[in-house]
């Protein structure tokens, strides 16, 4: 069972994604700031994890430092990055969609969310 690491610290919307993606065949574990992030990432050691789906607006660590870390630290986690957040432009601007699998806007289509995780955890 694929592992996803979600990385949000909206309660609620944990908890929809848990359900979500668990139906989907994911094994989900779910962090609510950048610290516990890294921290997940970095005790993890042999990155694990399938896909990080990644909010950008964190309390402690933002999410464009988490991707900043991962291109230094864990360079091949980030194809397997799924960005999801409703954060402006100007922040959306610094994030390279090259480098990662893909950018998702809250709000967002239920199915588009567990289509692009499944690619992502799929991917050659």
């Amino acid at each position: 069972m694929p592992k996803v690491l979600v990385v949000d610290d909206d309660r609620a919307l944990q908890v929809l994604l848990n359900v979500l993606l668990t139906r989907a065949g994911f094994d989900c574990e779910f962090v609510s700031d950048g610290r516990q992030a890294l921290e997940r990432l970095d005790g993890n050691g042999k990155e694990t994890y399938a896909v990080i789906m990644l909010d950008l607006i964190l309390p402690e660590i933002s999410g464009i430092e988490i991707l900043q870390h991962l291109e230094k630290e864990h360079p091949g986690m980030l194809p397997r990055t799924i960005v999801l957040t409703s954060a402006s432009e100007g922040v959306l601007g610094r994030v390279d969609p090259f480098r990662i699998h893909s950018v998702i806007r809250k709000p967002f289509d239920i199915q588009h969310v567990i289509q692009q995780t499944a690619a992502c955890a799929y991917q050659d």
